[in-house]
């Protein structure tokens, strides 16, 4: 009788182990793979506006006219004039840092889950700079 319920015990315990370990190494495995790949398809775009020291929207929006380069992002493709246009336009409408983020993740929420915050921040500065709120907001600064 001790030989059975410890045969038992075994079993119980064998079989739930492995259910565990095989739920758990899908789910982890599909979600870093998807993210590794999205990430990857945007660093070309963030590092071409980030790293240009001199960065100005209409010669970058010239050579994204010129440039065939799509990027792939949760099923959906974007070209590289579309999210010049789109990170314009969210810098353009906001009024600080704040606004743009909740611009971004209100219109298109899967830039959240690939761009880090601080990678966020720097686009915005970037394409902020030569608009006319941040004109006005400097001669204020300046008064």
């Amino acid at each position: 009788m001790k030989t059975l319920i410890l045969i038992f015990t075994l079993i119980v315990y064998s079989v739930t182990l492995n259910a565990q370990d095989y739920a758990v190494a899908v789910n982890t495995n599909s979600t870093i793979d998807n993210k590794v790949i999205n990430k990857s398809q945007l660093t070309h775009f963030t590092s071409d506006v980030i790293l240009n020291e001199e960065f100005r929207y209409r010669d970058f929006l010239k050579r994204s006219k010129n440039s065939k380069a799509k990027f792939q992002l949760y099923g959906k493709t974007f070209t590289k004039i579309e999210l010049t246009k789109i990170f314009r336009k969210a810098a353009v409408t906001s009024g600080n840092y704040g606004e743009f983020k909740k611009f971004i993740n209100v219109n298109y929420p899967q830039f959240l889950n690939v761009i880090s915050d601080k990678e966020m921040n720097l686009l915005y500065e970037k394409f902020r700079k030569g608009t006319l709120n941040s004109y006005l907001h400097e001669l204020s600064e300046n008064w």
